[in-house]
């Protein structure tokens, strides 16, 4: 179980790592949604559905603006290399 720090944006390198059969605790990465918790909680769930049917989140987001939201408000920070 995955968890601290985690944003709809870390969802595929997670499940790249750890598969599928996994929770991911996510607090802030869903509370702190621009648009709100509903949002946050949406956009989580779009990040799961893009990377299970193998769909880039960049491409996903384009028609779902919670993903869009998350993906800008907070950058992933696996593709910046930390």
């Amino acid at each position: 179980m995955p968890s601290g720090g985690i944003t709809a944006s870390m969802v595929p390198k997670i499940m790249q790592e750890l598969g599928n059969d996994i929770v991911i605790g996510s607090g802030g990465g869903i509370h702190a949604h621009p648009n709100g918790p509903v949002a946050g909680g949406k956009a989580f769930r779009q990040s799961i559905e893009a990377t299970m049917k193998g769909i880039s989140l960049e491409e996903y987001a384009k028609t779902h603006k919670e993903l869009a939201a998350s993906i800008q408000t907070w950058m992933d920070p696996f593709k910046k290399g930390v």
